[in-house]
């Protein structure tokens, strides 16, 4: 089963990916489904257990609550038979309490305070207020009766409420166990109803979805149905159909992409030809600039000569008629002077940085771009090992070449005819490239006079291109030879230094 292209790209699967319906691994996935009930009943019990171990935690809690409630009733009550006790020993009531009663009563107070297990909510302010009072410096005995009858109010109270906290135990205790039970009984039967409505709800679907599986792999963009889907299913089918969608756009785009990645190309290509031109013309120019600045450099001592020659002579007259002329000149010599320099100051540029380059590689972009700029009649071939690495400023070597193979199509005219480019090491320190071509070989005279600017072999020729690339091989340290083949046709070579041990980095 074949997915679509467009989806094997995005997605990276293939028919290997896809499984039939009917295939044996699939049937063994549906059996294995029958693990989800089981699973589902297991979830069931473990929720009923940790029920019933929740409701014996409240349970417990609530035991620890009415304990410590207990205990707090009973303090109280100790607190009183105290005060009683203290209460009975004097004749006088107005006598003054000692502070050893003092001290106890309020150690009883705090620590009952302390302890925060009373249940009514006015509790706590009446046991300070009577920490207060039994303080005072004037307590007495009648202060000590009337704190026993306050405290045997709080224990009525405190006992009331215990009874209400004992009603509310018992009844959520009936109400949790009630719970649990309808829990226990009612959960497997709930999980069986859940378990026949999704399998209703999910194997119809997920079965239509397979066959709509199939459709796809044979590019057939068909939305699956989700008005009869259950809410579980309903969002994969929903994705499924955004996928669907998504993937026949993509595959439109792919198929509208491919018609016009040629002509994209093509256009790139002559962009990048058209630049390539303009960084040649600019090669010539710098060339015509390297002339003008030598001429300039030549023309400066003579004329610094004269001018001397005139300042001489004008310290030497006193004719204001000469002195003016003079002056004239001298001004003239100045402005000449200055227009050399400024030709001197255009011809200073930085040279281009060295970088490692693959010459297999740059000798291959070469010949992808000149063969564009050759006419059909004409073979550019390459013959370069792929281990040939140096270090060299790789733009003005990819001028280079070109310019010797525009040469080798110039020199061919309209001939038929091959251009071979080959690079080869020479010794353990210098490689050799190699333009060849079968044309009618250089003229004796660019042979004899080696590479010079405006000296060509061709009509409409400057013979820059070969100067530029002279000038660019010796600034390397190499070497740019011109010879003619025996059987015919030009040779250029290049010999560049390059240590073996350049290939390795």
């Amino acid at each position: 089963m074949n997915l679509p292209l467009a989806w094997q790209r995005k997605t990276g699967l293939n028919s290997s990916h896809v499984l039939p319906v009917s295939s044996p691994m699939s049937r063994s996935l549906i059996l294995r489904s029958l693990w989800l009930p089981s699973l589902i009943l297991g979830i069931g019990v473990v929720l009923a257990l940790a029920l019933v171990s929740l409701s014996a935690w409240r349970a417990e809690s609530r035991m620890q609550v009415m304990q410590g409630h207990m205990q707090h009733i009973l303090a109280l009550q100790q607190l009183a038979l105290h005060i009683e006790q203290d209460t009975l020993r004097p004749f006088d009531p107005h006598t003054p309490l000692s502070p050893a009663i003092k001290q106890a009563l309020d150690g009883q107070l705090t620590q009952i305070l302390n302890a925060d297990q009373y249940r009514a909510a006015d509790t706590p302010a009446i046991l300070e207020q009577l920490r207060s009072v039994l303080a005072l410096p004037g307590a007495n005995h009648a202060t000590l009766l009337n704190t026993l009858n306050q405290i045997r109010q709080r224990i009525t109270a405190e006992i009331g409420a215990h009874g209400a906290l004992v009603n509310a135990v018992q009844q959520s205790a009936q109400l949790e166990f009630k719970l649990t039970l309808g829990l226990a009984a009612g959960l497997p039967l709930l999980i069986l109803a859940i378990l026949f409505l999704l399998r209703h709800q999910v194997s119809v679907p997920l079965r239509d979805l397979g066959q709509l599986m199939h459709g796809l792999s044979r590019q057939n963009y068909a939305s699956a149905p989700t008005q009869h889907a259950g809410a579980m299913i309903k969002p994969l089918l929903l994705r499924y159909n955004h996928l669907v969608s998504r993937l026949a756009e993509l595959e439109a785009e792919h198929q509208n992409r491919e018609t016009t990645l040629e002509q994209q190309v093509r256009d790139a290509t002559g962009t990048l030809l058209a630049q390539q031109l303009r960084l040649a013309q600019a090669e010539k120019l710098a060339t015509v600039g390297e002339v003008a600045a030598g001429i300039a450099h030549e023309l400066r001592n003579p004329l610094s000569g004269i001018q001397l020659a005139l300042v001489n002579l004008r310290s030497e007259t006193s004719s204001p008629d000469h002195l003016e002329r003079l002056d004239l000149i001298l001004d003239e010599l100045n402005r000449i002077n200055r227009l050399l320099n400024g030709l001197l100051d255009q011809a200073r540029h930085r040279p281009e940085a060295a970088s490692a380059v693959c010459l297999a590689d740059l000798c291959q972009a070469v010949a992808a771009l000149a063969r564009y700029q050759l006419p059909a009649n004409v073979r550019l071939e390459t013959q370069i090992s792929d281990d040939l690495h140096c270090l060299l400023p790789a733009d003005g070597l990819r001028q280079a070449l070109l310019n010797l193979i525009l040469n080798a199509r110039n020199a061919l005219a309209s001939a038929p005819g091959i251009i071979r480019l080959q690079a080869q090491r020479s010794d353990a320190d210098s490689i050799e490239l190699t333009v060849i071509d079968n044309g009618p070989g250089f003229p004796a005279v660019l042979l004899n006079s080696a590479a010079r600017p405006f000296l060509s072999g061709h009509e409409s020729g400057t013979g820059l291109g070969l100067a530029v690339t002279r000038r660019f091989i010796n600034g390397l340290g190499g070497h740019l030879a011109l010879t003619n083949q025996p059987g015919g046709g030009a040779r250029v070579s290049l010999r560049i230094p390059c240590p073996a041990a350049s290939e390795s980095a």
